[in-house]
Parts: structure tokens; C-alpha cells; sequence
């Protein structure tokens, strides 16, 4: 996903991230042709674009919280 060009462009990213936490199973899962799928512990919720936007612009590190 592109991040938003206001936000390349200087606008403030007001708002943080909301992150989901995932259980992760014990038991190895596969998806198509029995590839291992690897689950992931976190992924974003809402700002995706601000998460892009933040690497684009070099940011180290950015706000979220967690959701449930």
C-alpha cells in the first residue's frame, strides 16, 4: 500500500496506530502446497499508509497502541 502523498508531503501523523495482537498456535500451520506459514505475533489495524509514510520519511519509531 502507497501511503497518502499529505503525508509525504509534511502533514503530521496525528494519530497513532492501532496494532491487533494475534495468538500464535503451537501447531505448525501450512498454507498452499504445504509451505509452512509463518503467523505473525502483531500487525497493524488501522495506518497501514502511516506505517509506510514513516519509512518512506526515515522514522526509527512511531506511536500505536494495541487493540483486542
Amino acid at each position: 500500500m502507497t501511503p497518502l502523498k499529505e503525508l509525504l508531503d509534511g502533514e503530521s501523523l496525528n494519530y497513532p496506530i492501532e496494532v491487533k495482537e494475534h495468538i500464535v498456535s503451537e501447531v505448525p500451520r501450512y498454507g498452499p502446497m504445504g509451505i509452512p506459514y509463518i503467523e505473525k505475533e502483531y500487525s497493524v489495524w488501522k495506518g497501514s499508509q502511516r506505517v509506510q509514510a514513516a519509512k518512506q520519511l526515515g522514522y526509527t519509531h512511531i506511536e500505536g497502541v494495541i487493540v483486542k
